[in-house]
């Protein structure tokens, strides 16, 4: 399983102390949330801050936008050589148009999936994809709880496209990882638990 830490549970005034503390031995990314106050309630990073941060770590970043407009944001996470860019579903009128953008400034590609989406109606495009993440909690503002119905959602995901890197991001702590590296988990998300915030 590899551990993909989220910035966004870092102490927000301690930001490059906290991404230096990490070790590049134990992590090959960095995630990053990018939310809009729109598509989720909540907001988190915006380009000037990440362009800050791609001066203080080498760590790749895997970008995960949980925003309504996906396209905006391409052209500068791009120029940040990311190891993946995810986009949700919910906020695509059309995935392939997205795979096509992020494939075609030479990035890899990702669709998310919030709890309620199902991955079904989706086939004809995960084929495509460098990544799918399943999320594994609500932004519910009560701790955002790993919901157990998700790992079966997982499963279904990696029965469906068998190569695919399988990512899972929300509440994920280190006495799930076990259930989830047999359900077909690659990636696991995990903010609180790397840094000790919500």
């Amino acid at each position: 399983m590899i551990i993909s830490p989220s910035i966004a549970s870092a102490d927000p005034l301690r930001l490059e102390e906290e991404v230096n503390r990490l070790d590049p031995k134990l992590y090959s990314d960095l995630h990053v949330d990018i939310e809009d106050g729109h598509f989720i309630p909540n907001i988190t990073f915006g380009m000037k801050t990440v362009k800050r941060l791609r001066e203080v770590t080498d760590l790749p970043f895997s970008f995960h936008l949980m925003v309504s407009n996906p396209f905006d944001y391409l052209e500068e996470m791009c120029a940040c050589q990311p190891s993946v860019i995810f986009a949700h579903v919910e906020a695509l009128e059309y995935p392939s148009l997205f795979v096509d953008a992020v494939r075609g400034r030479g990035g890899r590609v990702g669709l998310a999936f919030n709890p309620r989406t199902p991955i079904a109606p989706f086939g004809y495009v995960l084929g495509r994809v460098d990544a799918v993440l399943v999320m594994t909690a609500e932004p519910d503002g009560v701790g955002q709880e790993f919901l157990p119905d998700m790992v079966t959602k997982a499963q279904q995901v990696r029965d469906a496209v068998p190569s695919v890197e399988l990512w899972v991001d929300g509440g994920v702590t280190p006495n799930r990882l076990g259930e989830l590296t047999q359900a077909g988990v690659t990636h696991a998300v995990m903010g609180r638990a790397v840094f000790g915030r919500g």
